[in-house]
């Protein structure tokens, strides 16, 4: 069988497979094995950042931080964290832009997150380069990945990729050799044990995503 490295942009998956979902206490190794039947499982590299508490919900962190933990129990799961930046940003009202009258400027509080894209398609290129599978498999919908996937090929590894988004029709940005498409048998069949046992003591799946 061919020896597969999957890579997960942690935001794109969430927002476009788990969110509004009970399957977020997600297995990343079991979840690889159903998605690649076939496939041997080297490694899986889940790009992320660490969110902040916001006034409507304070304890997503905390939520975070149990499931980064639970991650980290996974021998095949390595958890690679970029950054959120917040700035203030001045941005036009959309029906101001849609009449075309002048435009009505409001300032908000605008989250981006840094690091985690670049992380991602560097970490392709240097395990394509290395040898280190056969086989790439990057689960997301972000056309920024399309370079490394480009140069992944053409070192002659072959590139899956899975778009998070494609049960809602969003169109595919991103193209490889093979794709694949994320059920949700493949979420509901690939959840972690409601209590992972770590070094530090016992971790319960957060019982909002329940």
């Amino acid at each position: 069988m061919r020896a597969a490295n999957v890579y997960v942009d942690g935001f794109n998956f969430y927002y476009g497979s788990v969110k509004g979902t009970p399957y977020k206490w997600l297995d990343f190794d079991a979840f690889a094995h159903s998605l690649l039947r076939g496939y041997t499982v080297n490694r899986i590299k889940y790009f992320t950042a660490r969110v902040d508490d916001r006034p409507d919900d304070p304890s997503q962190s905390q939520r975070q931080d149990i499931y980064l933990q639970a991650l980290a129990t996974i021998p095949t799961v390595e958890v690679i964290l970029g950054q959120f930046r917040t700035q203030r940003k001045s941005l036009p009202l959309a029906r101001s832009v849609k009449s075309g009258r002048k435009l009505e400027l409001v300032t908000v509080m605008n989250t981006e997150e840094k690091g985690s894209d670049v992380s991602l398609g560097a970490h392709v290129v240097w395990d394509a380069c290395h040898r280190t599978c056969e086989t790439i498999v990057v689960i997301s919908n972000d056309s920024d990945l399309q370079t490394p996937i480009d140069m992944a090929r053409r070192l002659g590894i072959e590139v899956i990729v899975v778009n998070p988004h494609r049960h809602r029709n969003q169109t595919a940005h991103l193209f490889g050799d093979d794709r694949r498409n994320i059920r949700k048998t493949h979420l509901a069949g690939s959840q972690l044990p409601e209590q992972v046992q770590t070094r530090g003591g016992v971790l319960h799946r957060p019982s909002s995503w329940l």
